[in-house]
């Protein structure tokens, strides 16, 4: 547990703080009714779980129903066309994705020049990289506090009695 007055890490079964003095026993008491209670937390894991499987349930539903879609649309096609422009077609299918798949994996390290927008990253004339030495710390000027007393008698207007 740890002290609301100065941090201080200490013992749970600790009755004051080792570092400030605080006693400790009624904020154990204050923090321990704000847990929820042992059934809730109970029914809310079990809840919590009854909603997983819940979701897995309707997928693997869902899937199965997509599966039994396509099943019907190729077996009226294999009807329909005969089984080698089915397995012909699904090897081009199979190809063209393939190579679409290779494209849009290299697109980006080929033509997209990410070095010139990252303006993180110093660029020399030659458009590469410059690495920084960051093994070094960044030189800091002395501070000079300004002062609070300078120039505030100087131009203050003084009562003139006539």
């Amino acid at each position: 547990m740890f002290c609301p007055n100065c941090a201080a890490q200490n013992n749970d079964d600790q009755h004051y703080c080792r570092t400030c003095g605080l006693k400790l026993d009624a904020i154990t008491r204050e923090v321990a009714e704000q847990f929820p209670s042992a059934e809730y937390a109970a029914l809310a894991r079990r809840k919590r779980a009854f909603e997983i499987v819940g979701m897995f349930s309707l997928s693997i539903s869902a899937l199965i129903g997509l599966m039994l879609l396509l099943g019907k649309v190729f077996y009226y096609k294999l009807i329909l066309f005969g089984p080698d422009v089915l397995f012909y077609s699904a090897f081009g299918a199979l190809m063209l994705f393939g190579l679409l798949s290779v494209f849009f994996f290299n697109y980006p390290k080929l033509f997209m020049k990410f070095d010139k927008l990252n303006p993180r990253l110093p660029v020399s004339a030659e458009n590469a990289p410059v690495l920084l030495d960051t093994n070094k710390l960044i030189d800091d000027r002395p501070f000079e506090p300004a002062s609070v007393t300078e120039h505030t008698t100087e131009l203050l207007p003084s009562p003139r009695k006539k």
